[in-house]
């Protein structure tokens, strides 16, 4: 923690047409010290990234092994006796950034015994999008819970085994109403929310929830939306995968918009109406200043403020929308057909389009070039 640097290595295995000799990996700013496997034959470091040229060989499986090392610009947050990450893959392990490119991990992190490590490690032979690896060390207290066969921990270095239990008893109630909404059961053997540093960010397998967070609970027990917008993406964003970041809308605005779905079925319909009020309201206001974009980005290499406020809220609102033009029976039902279909998936609009015009049986070509394009 005090060099605030990292040492690790990555082992990459993966299938390539045997015709290509030349392959790409993501490195961020880290140090590549070697590259090691039966058909490397030299690499290279360019624009933060690793290019490794292969030599000729079968249409056998690829591995590779890269040492590194490194202080990461981004991505890995060191404060105050906590490590964290935060999206930014790349910049603390070699892989690769591009959502549609899934794969199963198993990470390993050496800490002195006196910290605590929360991280990914997918189960079950499912795969997840690298951008949601990640890890947490510190000293933490922690309260589980057994829900259905399933571990639910919850972590804090503030807050008690008592409060911890407080903040986070909605979470099994959550995940009852996300799996018969996409009609997928959580896939993993645990979960757990670690409330500490100041981002908020999924994880396969995990949330990273900001530490202020737990204050707010604790006052009003309905306030849960973050709760179940990161548990959401366990499916919409961590399996159900948007293709690329032009399609983001399809993970955020539906984590956005399950969790005022969440608060109308636990807390009734005029908290449901307040959170797509307030959602509009940020709509709004990015209407009157004319910044107003689609939810299918043309590009989104740079995005502003009100991007991002468009993806998440412009997008949630939406789907109220389209809520309210097709009927609640047909919206869920078009939603768990999207999502069933869909799932270990990359998608892009149309695939969400025609989920809903099945499940609505007829076009809703008007309401997404109105709304969407």
């Amino acid at each position: 923690m005090i060099n605030r640097s990292i040492e690790g290595s990555v082992t990459i295995d993966f299938l390539i047409s045997p015709e290509v000799s030349q392959v790409r990996f993501d490195c961020g700013n880290l140090s590549i010290s070697q590259v090691n496997g039966t058909y490397v034959e030299r690499f290279r470091q360019e624009e933060q990234q690793l290019i490794i040229n292969l030599s000729n060989r079968s249409s056998d499986p690829v591995s590779v092994k890269v040492e590194y090392s490194g202080s990461p610009k981004r991505g890995l947050i060191f404060k105050e006796g906590l490590v964290y990450t935060v999206f930014s893959t790349d910049y603390w392990m070699v892989c690769n950034m591009n959502p549609s490119d899934k794969a199963r991990l198993k990470l390993k992190i050496q800490v002195p015994d006196s910290l605590d490590v929360i991280m990914s490690n997918t189960s079950r032979n499912y795969e997840a999008p690298a951008y949601t690896y990640g890890f947490v060390i510190g000293s933490f207290n922690k309260h589980s819970e057994v829900f259905d066969s399933l571990t639910l921990n919850y972590y804090s270095s503030q807050y008690s085994d008592e409060q911890l239990q407080k903040v986070f008893r909605e979470t099994p109630h959550i995940l009852e109403f996300l799996e018969e909404k996409s009609g997928t059961p959580y896939y993993q053997n645990n979960y757990s929310q670690v409330l500490g540093g100041d981002h908020y960010q999924e994880m396969s397998g995990f949330a990273m929830i900001k530490d202020t967070y737990g204050n707010l609970v604790l006052k009003d027990s309905t306030e849960t939306n973050l709760i179940t917008h990161e548990l959401a993406h366990q499916w919409w964003g961590n399996q159900v995968t948007c293709q690329n970041w032009n399609h983001f809308w399809l993970n955020e605005a539906f984590a956005t918009y399950l969790s005022a779905a969440y608060n109308e079925v636990r807390f009734g319909k005029e908290k449901y109406q307040s959170d797509i009020d307030s959602y509009f309201k940020v709509y709004q206001k990015i209407l009157e200043k004319g910044a107003d974009k689609p939810l299918l980005f043309p590009d989104w290499s740079n995005p502003s403020r009100d991007d991002r406020n468009i993806v998440y809220f412009k997008g949630a609102y939406v789907l109220h929308l389209l809520r309210e033009e097709i009927g609640d029976s047909t919206f869920w039902k078009g939603i768990k057909h999207y999502s069933k279909e869909n799932f270990g998936k990359s998608v892009t609009t149309k695939d969400f389009q025609e989920a809903m015009e099945i499940a609505s049986n007829k076009s809703l070509q008007e309401f997404f070039d109105l709304w969407i394009y």
